[in-house]
């Protein structure tokens, strides 16, 4: 009897059908894949198109038209939908609030927009470098000058009128000189306080711009000349009378010419008129005497 024969060898039918049944399920999972990954895409530009809606929606609630901002408006919401992932099951998640995102961001540009067209005139310490406190100089200088040669006139007149001496005329100007300081000092502060009344007038008007221009509201047109004429107007009307304005403030006569002919008076050395008290007021007398008042008793003596 002869031996059985073996049974067949069905193994490399049998990896074909797994091979088969594996490819099979690979390609109905890519098929699946791609579908989902389709309805993905679908659902990103579903969302991506009713942002557009809601965007408007919201600008409109603002009263603010969209359509006058259409193209930055369209620009954002490509950029939040270029962030959302090809796998995100929630696309439309990604667009939550954007009509407020894009309405604060375009007025925050605005703002900046007015702000630097601001800029460009009120730069830093506009204030200080439209009045700087040497802007009252000249009148300040033309002032002391004036009240200088007013009371030394009054010296010079005694000196004139031979109340004073060369030296005694010598010794009151060396007081009115000693005066100069404390008659610079005052009306320096008077200049001071002027010249500081319009610096806050001009800071007020471009604080006041500034702030408009931060709290712009989108859709309203913001012109700067409105407030660069208001400073112009300011500045010019000032300077036109800071001379006549500074005179006003002036106290009468800054130099104290009241003691000046007893100094003068006493800086006269030996040998020079005595400070007379009638001739400092411009009273003369005459000294002449008549022939008694001679002394008989001598008849050399003049007197």
């Amino acid at each position: 009897m002869s031996a059985p024969s073996p049974p067949p060898d069905n193994s490399m039918q049998v990896e074909m059908m797994k091979e088969e049944n594996q490819r099979q399920a690979q390609a109905a999972q890519d098929a699946k894949d791609l579908a989902h990954k389709q309805e993905l895409a679908g659902l990103r530009t579903s969302a991506r198109g009713a942002a557009t809606g809601q965007v408007g929606d919201y600008f409109s609630q603002q009263g603010v038209d969209p359509t006058q901002y259409a193209g930055s408006i369209e620009s954002q919401l490509n950029n939040i939908a270029s962030g959302i992932s090809p796998t995100d099951e929630n696309p439309g998640a990604a667009f939550t609030g954007a009509g407020a995102q894009i309405f604060e961001n375009l007025q925050t540009g605005a703002r900046t927009k007015a702000a630097n067209a601001l800029n460009q005139y009120f730069t830093p310490n506009y204030e200080m470098g439209r009045v700087p406190f040497t802007l009252d100089d000249p009148y300040l200088a033309g002032i002391e000058s004036e009240q200088y040669s007013d009371a030394d006139k009054v010296i010079k007149n005694m000196l004139d009128r031979g109340v004073l001496t060369p030296s005694g005329y010598s010794s009151a100007q060396a007081d009115l000189q000693s005066q100069e300081a404390g008659v610079k000092s005052r009306l320096n502060e008077i200049g001071t306080g002027i010249l500081s009344g319009e610096q806050q007038k001009l800071r007020d008007i471009a604080n006041q711009a500034r702030q408009t221009a931060g709290a712009l509201p989108l859709g309203q047109s913001f012109d700067p000349g409105t407030y660069t004429s208001q400073a112009d107007t300011s500045f010019n009307d000032f300077l036109s009378s800071l001379g006549d304005t500074i005179r006003a403030q002036v106290p009468g006569k800054l130099f104290n010419t009241a003691g000046l002919a007893a100094i003068g008076g006493a800086g006269q050395g030996a040998g020079n008129t005595a400070y007379n008290p009638q001739a400092a007021q411009g009273i003369t007398t005459d000294d002449t005497t008549d022939d008694t008042s001679k002394d008989k008793t001598n008849p050399n003596s003049i007197f």
